[in-house]
Formats: C-alpha cells, sequence, structure tokens
C-alpha cells in the first residue's frame, strides 16, 4: 500500500511537469532524481515517463543517470527520441552523452550520430578527439562573438535574435573577434550597457585595452590548470583557442563544478585503492578482482611489517609488554601521515603547491610532525610509565613515537611530490606505501630501542 502511494506520487508529480502544472517548479535535477526513485518501485512506469519526456530537457536527465538507468532508457527510447535529444543538446553535453551511450551500446551510438546532420557531426568528432586531461574535451562549441568592428547596438540585437530562437544558453560575456576569427576581447555583458550603442567594438576597446584584455585557455592546454584559473579568477567562463589564435570554443562554471566533483570522487576511490568505474558494476566478480589487487598488494606490505616484527622475537618473548605496546606507536605514526598526505594531494591537485613552493610545504609538515611527536610523545610516555612502571620501557616509547611520526610527517609530504614528478596520480597507492613505510619504522624503532636499552 505504501509503495504504491510513493508510485502515484512520483507519477503525479511527472504529469504536472508534462501538462505544464509544474513546469516552472521542476529542474532536470529534480525529475532526475524522481525517476531515481521510480525505476526502484516500478520499471515499468520508468520506461513509460522516460519515453514521454521532451527531448529539450531529457538529455540533461540522462546525463545524470548510471549505467543501469541509462541502459534501461536506451531499451525504451527510439532511436528517432535520441537523435532528437542530442540535437537540443550543447555540443559538449552531447559528446558526453553520446560517449556514455557508445560504452553501452557501440551501434546505437554510431546510428544516433549518423542521424545528426554533417556539421553537429563534425562538431562532436572534433570533441572526441580531444584527450581526456586536455581543456578541448571540456569545451561548448557553442558560444557567442562579435566582430571587432560590429557597434554595439548590431552585436545586441545579434543576441537578442539568438537567445529568442533558444540557440545559444547562459551567455555572461561576449566574445570579441578580428578579422580572422582570432580573440581580441572578452566583454561582460554588464559593460556594454554602459557603452555607447553607435560605435564599433574596436574604438571602445581601443580607449581600455587592458580592461578587455581576454583570459583564455589553449585547447590542447592540461584541465587542471583550467580549474585554478577558474578558482584564482572567480571566472564564469573562459573562452578557448586553438594553436593559431583562432576562437573555437568555451568552457562554463558549470562544467568546471561538475569536473571538481568527479575530480573529488576520484580521488577518493584512489586513496582507498578503488576505482569509481569498477564500483558502478553490477558485476560482483568483476568487483572482487579489482579490489582484490589492492588488497593483494596491500597483504605484502603487512607481511613485511610483520617480518620486521619476526626480527624481534626473542626480545618481545623476553619483554611481552612490548606486543601490548607496539601497536600504538605503528597506529600513531600511520595516523598522522595520513593527514599530512591528505592535505599534499588536495593541494597538488589544486594546483596550489608546484616546484617552487613545495619546500616551504615539507618545511611546515616536518614541524608539524615534530611538534605533535614531542607532544604525543611526553603523553605516552607518562602512560606507559604509570601502567608498566618502568621508566625505561616509557622513554623508548616516547623516542619511538616521535621518530615515527616526523617520519609520517615527512613520508605523507614526499611520497605525493614524488609520484607526481613520475606522472602518477598522487592519490593512487600513496596510502599503501605510506602505511608500509609508518608500520615498518614504528616496529623496527620500537622494538629495536627496547633491544638494545633493555635487553643489552
Amino acid at each position: 500500500m505504501q509503495k504504491e502511494k510513493e508510485i502515484q506520487q512520483l507519477v503525479d508529480s511527472l504529469e504536472g511537469y508534462l501538462h505544464q502544472k509544474t513546469k516552472g517548479d521542476l529542474h532536470y535535477s529534480d525529475l532526475s532524481k524522481i525517476f531515481k526513485r521510480i525505476i526502484r518501485l516500478d520499471e515499468e512506469r520508468f520506461s513509460e515517463y522516460i519515453k514521454r519526456m521532451p527531448t529539450h530537457i531529457l538529455g540533461d536527465i540522462l546525463e545524470t543517470f548510471n549505467e543501469r538507468m541509462l541502459k534501461e532508457s536506451l531499451h525504451a527510447l527510439s532511436l528517432k527520441k535520441m537523435i532528437g535529444t542530442i540535437k537540443k543538446m550543447d555540443s559538449d553535453d552531447a559528446t558526453d552523452l553520446l560517449q556514455d551511450i557508445e560504452e553501452l551500446d557501440e551501434e546505437l551510438a554510431e546510428s544516433i550520430l549518423d542521424g545528426l546532420d554533417n556539421k553537429e557531426q563534425e562538431e562532436i568528432q572534433r570533441l572526441k578527439g580531444y584527450e581526456e586531461d586536455e581543456a578541448g574535451a571540456y569545451m561548448q562549441i557553442e558560444f557567442f562573438a562579435a566582430n571587432h568592428n560590429e557597434t554595439v547596438r548590431e552585436t545586441i540585437e545579434n543576441l537578442r535574435k539568438l537567445k529568442y530562437s533558444e540557440e545559444l544558453e547562459n551567455i555572461t560575456s561576449v566574445f570579441v573577434i578580428g578579422d580572422y576569427n582570432n580573440l581580441v576581447a572578452t566583454v561582460q555583458l554588464e559593460d556594454m550597457l554602459l557603452f555607447d550603442f553607435d560605435k564599433s567594438f574596436k574604438e571602445i576597446i581601443s580607449k581600455r585595452p587592458e580592461k578587455y584584455k581576454p583570459r583564455y585557455v589553449n585547447d590542447k592546454e592540461e584541465i587542471e590548470k583550467v580549474v585554478i584559473d577558474f578558482k584564482e579568477y572567480d571566472l564564469q567562463v573562459i573562452p578557448v583557442i586553438d594553436a593559431d589564435n583562432y576562437l573555437v570554443g568555451r568552457i562554463t562554471a558549470d562544467d568546471i563544478y561538475d569536473l571538481l566533483q568527479e575530480m573529488a570522487t576520484e580521488q577518493i576511490y584512489n586513496m582507498a585503492g578503488l576505482d569509481e568505474e569498477t564500483e558502478k558494476e553490477k558485476n560482483v566478480i568483476e568487483i572482487i578482482k579489482k579490489r582484490g589487487r589492492w588488497l593483494f598488494i596491500n597483504l605484502w606490505t603487512a607481511i613485511l611489517a610483520s617480518f620486521v616484527i619476526s626480527r624481534f622475537e626473542g626480545t618481545i618473548s623476553a619483554i611481552p609488554t612490548l606486543a601490548v605496546l607496539m601497536p600504538i606507536v605503528a597506529s600513531m605514526g600511520g595516523n598522522g601521515g595520513t593527514q599530512t598526505l591528505a592535505v599534499m594531494v588536495r593541494q597538488l591537485a589544486l594546483g596550489e603547491i608546484d616546484e617552487t613552493n613545495w619546500s616551504y610545504q615539507m618545511t611546515k609538515e616536518v614541524i608539524v610532525a615534530s611538534v605533535n611527536g614531542v607532544i604525543f610523545a611526553l603523553f605516552i610516555g607518562g602512560i606507559t610509565y604509570l601502567w608498566v612502571r618502568d621508566i625505561r620501557m616509557a622513554i623508548i616509547i616516547a623516542i619511538a613515537m616521535v621518530i615515527n611520526l616526523i617520519v609520517a610527517g615527512v613520508s605523507g609530504g614526499m611520497i605525493p611530490i614524488i609520484l607526481k614528478k613520475f606522472k602518477i596520480d598522487p592519490a593512487v597507492g600513496s596510502s599503501v606505501i605510506l602505511t608500509t613505510i609508518t608500520d615498518v619504522i614504528g616496529f623496527f624503532a620500537f622494538l629495536g630501542l627496547a633491544e638494545m636499552f633493555i635487553l643489552n
């Protein structure tokens, strides 16, 4: 009964949108949430209503779906509907959706592409030609530009026509181009309202060239640098040029927000040794295999730590208290190193650390690790003395704590920098390497000092 009631509520929301009753209230993300709920309750209703969604919003909805939902949607939607949907989308979003479809059904993706006109096909093929880490892969070819010889009045009239025909959206700037389609200036729409409408952009820009000097990116530039530009200069849009300085597209803030979310998600998975795409798999065997690879590596690092412990088997037998206390040293080192590691990986991802300032950050991390090492060494030393009533044991664990926290700070800082230098994602594998170092050093320092100063 409760299930039917919830289905009816979802259906009512969709019917309200389709009959214009709630169109102004429902964003495509709201519709996406409704579909994500309804597919769990009634797959037939899901298929029925996904077919009824208008093409101007269907693409945005499909882009939010996971693999299973997209697959169900493709089974329900006709080829004609999919072609119409792709046509309504911005070039970058259309390319992304088509690539998602291609991963599920290459033949269908090819049929959809064949159904587009030549210009649309060329745009999508061009965007698909960029590498995943290049700015061009994230740009959209639709932008608003004006020749520098045009008057402001002519430009405003052109913009009005394009907006009225819904050919362009999310326009905040005019890209002013020269006679050879080369980018010469960027003008905010709000600034245009203050211009003399009968003057050309060339006349206006010549009076204050620095104000309208364009900030741009090259289509082959690394997307990470583009993300940094958006953050540092609080950009809403940035033009994209090719090697010949021709204006070829734009990247908007919403694309960067999506990218940041993807990057954050990827880093979280990578820090745990997981793969986002694998975790979306419905095939449990595939997930087991992918996770098992990292677990296998972790197993060998654990064996290495155990080997170090085994070298002090006689010491532990003679002083059983060591077995109780030694996990504290390793655990504190691991946690301290992970803190440093998280900070360094984030700052590397945001471009806040490079070859010019990494030594400053490392110095700071070593100081923090050293101070924390001394503080917690005194703390654990005091507790140990009260516990076992052995001043030598208290001093040994305190010294081992200082050593391991300093090593953890240095390792947590250096590992991601070294991986970055070798063009390896710093988030991938850093935690495994760090844990190995802090475990080995922690056990070796504590047990070695105990053997040296208590047994001998």
